[in-house]
């Protein structure tokens, strides 16, 4: 057994001795097929799996780096798999804040070189930088596959989400701090673990750092969470606001009957009133079923003031389908004194002809009196 083993490593003593290894990976064997005057030449590989497993579990760190700077074997999908394994695992944050540090540094400057590239040229700059998964030679890992193969992965593997939520905002802190944006679906996954442990504090912060990414889903979000968390609400609308959607706003506005509300964010020529739900006959209706005659009373003038300003004519169209609301506003503000006023809403009422009003009535208000003022009007907010 001894020989054996004596004349196998002398056989492999000369077979390396007649290697020659040449840059980058090659290795050239002079010792093979020499009846026929001809060598072989061999490409060295690295077996990152290998590497991986014969790695200590203190040292996941150097091994990140070291796969962060391989690009043949399937470097990345190793890579997300020892960030997953050490977000399972649970420990201190600060090995993981120095690898979300490095490979959101990646990220930050493969997107300066090609927000520079974009402003020098209208060309396609992606053909430039070769393959989209390297950049300078390093591993680009994307906040949306940190998502799916790290975070979600160990969600999805038992870990609940109060145990993953502190490893995701720190991640969130070196995407920022690396003055990056995180992604729309990092931007929920991130939201829902915080509503989950009512972390609503903390929620509150994001947002008023603009941390967290406005969207209407998220500000739809929060509207509904008043009950549980009452700034919810605000800062809901808040969120509409910043995004412009004044129809969304006024729809959250006219639903729990706030109708005047809804009327100061838009001007009498916006095109708001054209959309479903939000229909002349809509605002009246819900200035009705809040039970408050001037609500109903200053609505009416404001549409009153609209139609003279599209129509030179306060009368609504047929189509408005406002008659009911026009012998409603007949029957209990034409011949009773303003202060004393309460709405008339009987069927008998609203089946009968409304009255006709004298030729001069002293209790009548123009459209123009009734309304908002100018300055109002013009004040920021409106559309």
């Amino acid at each position: 057994g001894m020989v054996s083993r004596t004349r196998e490593h002398h056989m492999q003593e000369q077979k390396y001795g007649n290697w020659s290894f040449l840059p980058e990976r090659y290795v050239l064997d002079s010792s093979a097929f020499k009846a026929e005057k001809t060598n072989s030449m061999w490409i060295m590989t690295l077996d990152l799996q290998a590497i991986v497993h014969s790695w200590s579990s203190d040292k996941k760190v150097m091994l990140v780096d070291f796969l962060l700077k391989r690009q043949e074997g399937n470097p990345k999908k190793l890579l997300l798999e020892v960030l997953y394994r050490m977000v399972c695992t649970p420990g201190s944050l600060s090995p993981l804040s120095r690898l979300f540090t490095a490979l959101n540094a990646v990220c930050y400057e493969r997107e300066l070189f090609l927000a520079r590239k974009r402003s020098q040229d209208t060309t396609d700059c992606k053909g430039s930088l070769g393959q989209d998964d390297i950049w300078r030679g390093y591993q680009v890992v994307t906040k949306d596959e940190m998502l799916d193969h790290v975070f979600q992965k160990a969600l999805g593997s038992g870990r609940s989400g109060a145990f993953i939520l502190p490893y995701v905002l720190e991640y969130v802190r070196t995407v920022t701090k690396s003055f990056l944006k995180i992604s729309d679906r990092l931007n929920s996954f991130l939201v829902k673990l915080l509503l989950d442990d009512k972390r609503f504090f903390e929620l509150h912060q994001f947002l008023q750092y603009h941390v967290l990414l406005d969207s209407k889903t998220f500000a739809m979000k929060l509207i509904s969470l008043e009950s549980k968390y009452e700034p919810g609400y605000q800062l809901g609308l808040d969120m509409l606001y910043r995004l412009g959607l004044f129809p969304d706003m006024m729809r959250v506005l006219i639903k729990r009957k706030q109708v005047m509300q809804a009327l100061q964010l838009v001007t009498h020529h916006s095109v708001v009133f054209q959309e479903e739900g939000l229909r002349p006959h809509d605002f009246l209706q819900r200035s009705l079923d809040g039970g408050l005659s001037t609500t109903f009373f200053t609505a009416f003038r404001f549409f009153q003031a609209r139609n003279q300003a599209l129509r030179g004519s306060p009368v609504f169209l047929p189509e408005d389908r406002c008659d009911k609301f026009v012998r409603i506003f007949e029957r209990n503000f034409r011949r009773q004194p303003e202060t004393s006023v309460q709405l008339r809403l009987d069927e008998d009422f609203l089946s009968s002809p409304p009255p006709k009003a004298p030729a001069t009535s002293p209790q009548e208000v123009s459209p123009t009196n009734a309304t908002t003022s100018p300055a109002q009007e013009e004040g920021t907010g409106r559309v």
